[in-house]
């Protein structure tokens, strides 16, 4: 009943607008406290004086969050458009309020004080918008999404469509079927492969055609329809998305280049009429110089950090099983360049080197040290090495062996473009037991939106699965 409350939009907005204003008053709060108890400075005003200015700040913050739309969700991958605008709306209001301070003339107001109270609130308002972000995911993944849709189109392309779409719970989208135009399919239950969601069958029923649309919609009471039918002529598009509009039912499509360009593409206007234009991937010089002084500096403090654990995990390698502590492989990397990747052996030494890897902890190939090691990601530690030697990055596409990389096609070696790195989207995405080149799309979002921020994201992310034993498996 109360995730039913809760999901009134309206209220779930009103909610986030309050939870934001008491942060950032609470952020202000905690401000005053460190400068007059922790750094025990006296100031000739009281508490609820200064948190009179922290109410007035918080007002401030409201006013730019809304102005930046930061009330109307917008889906991302790892929530990056809404943590980027946050970013953004803290720097303007930081300037704002930190300006206001001069004129305050009633409260002789401590610089110190002020900018400590800022910082809290971009760390503290972060925090609090990641807590409803969760209760918004786990509404979706209880089954109270806002819309229910259907794929219309159960090939390739519609079976990868709703697994995304399941993936991603923030979309607020529940998929109830699948529609086709192959009589043979209808009644009939198509199996999606590696769906990780609770409370929902990998059996997908194929429900009719665009002829039994209305009696769907009726009956299953659909919210929109997502056309996957990249080989469909335009005509037959057309029927549908005009019997969908008599219907009042929103249409998305995926539009016939998809297996083509379309990853390359991004919707614009021109002149009112809507064109799609070719992506380009050009991060600053700027950033890639501050992205290799981190991998440096990152890599020497995990190395000097973990080498304990490293003695350590050497030492019962060798108990195991016998053979070499490190395990050596051939991997391809930045603009196709062959290095050699360095990892924690955690499979026995007569194991085929260059065999599908493990899909299961239960492989016979994987030794007992390894199974644990491969759950942690701790065999991954030694791959720092190859950071510091210039052959990887902390943060980047996965590297894939050269027999791999022999069998890409155009759109999969754009992954090529970027240094490989230890961890990525991948890694963290509910899809890592899939094969990295069947999931391109996630290493093509880090393509195009490659920055500071979302390689701190995936970092911390990182951590997250690594503790909750998240790993390999």
């Amino acid at each position: 009943m109360f995730l039913k409350f809760l999901q009134d939009l309206t209220l779930l907005k009103l909610l986030q607008r309050g939870a934001d204003w008491i942060t950032i008053c609470i952020s202000f709060a905690v401000g005053y406290w460190f400068y007059t108890e922790f750094l025990n400075n006296v100031i000739g005003y009281g508490f609820w004086a200064y948190c009179a200015f922290g109410a007035f700040a918080a007002t401030i913050f409201l006013v730019i969050l809304h102005s930046a739309k930061l009330y109307e969700r917008e889906i991302s991958l790892l929530n990056l458009v809404e943590t980027r605008g946050i970013l953004w709306v803290w720097l303007l209001s930081s300037m704002i309020v930190f300006t206001s301070s001069f004129y305050v003339r009633f409260l002789d107001l401590s610089r110190v004080m002020v900018t400590v109270s800022l910082f809290l609130s971009l760390f503290l308002l972060i925090f609090e918008r990641a807590i409803f972000y969760r209760i918004h995911l786990r509404m979706n993944l209880r089954g109270y999404a806002r819309k229910r849709g259907l794929i219309y189109g159960t090939g390739r392309l519609g079976r990868h469509l709703i697994k995304r779409i399941l993936h991603s719970p923030a979309l607020e989208v529940m998929p109830i079927g699948f529609l086709d135009d192959n009589k043979d399919l209808w009644g009939k239950k198509i199996h999606i492969t590696e769906i990780q969601v609770r409370n929902f069958s990998s059996e997908v029923e194929v429900f009719g055609d665009v002829t039994k649309l209305e009696e769907i919609v009726e009956k299953e009471n659909i919210h929109e329809i997502y056309l996957a039918m990249p080989s469909a002529n335009y005509g037959r598009l057309n029927e549908i998305i005009r019997r969908c509009h008599n219907l009042k039912i929103p249409v998305a499509f995926v539009p016939p280049t998809f297996d083509n360009r379309i990853y390359h593409m991004q919707a614009e206007e021109l002149g009112g009429i809507p064109v799609l234009r070719e992506k380009q991937y050009t991060p600053s010089h700027l950033y890639l110089f501050i992205k290799r002084a981190f991998d440096i500096a990152f890599s020497i403090f995990a190395l000097f950090l973990l080498a304990p654990v490293f003695f350590v995990i050497a030492i019962v390698i060798r108990s195991d099983s016998s053979g070499s502590i490190f395990f050596r492989q051939k991997r391809v990397g930045l603009n196709g360049r062959e290095f050699s990747l360095l990892k924690f052996r955690t499979m026995y030494a007569d194991s085929p080197k260059y065999a599908v890897n493990p899909l299961s902890s239960k492989d016979t190939r994987i030794t007992k040290i390894g199974r644990w090691l491969r759950r942690s990601s701790l065999d991954e530690v030694p791959q720092f090495i190859n950071v510091l030697m210039g052959d990887m990055s902390v943060v980047g596409p996965r590297p894939e062996m050269p027999f791999i990389v022999d069998e890409y096609d155009e759109i999969h070696r754009e992954r090529l473009l970027a240094k490989p790195g230890i961890t990525g989207i991948w890694q963290i995405s509910a899809v890592r037991g899939e094969p990295i080149h069947a999931n391109i799309e996630y290493d093509l979002f880090y393509l195009e939106n490659q920055s500071l921020l979302l390689d701190a994201i995936i970092i911390l992310r990182t951590f997250l699965v690594a503790i909750r034993g998240l790993g390999a498996f």
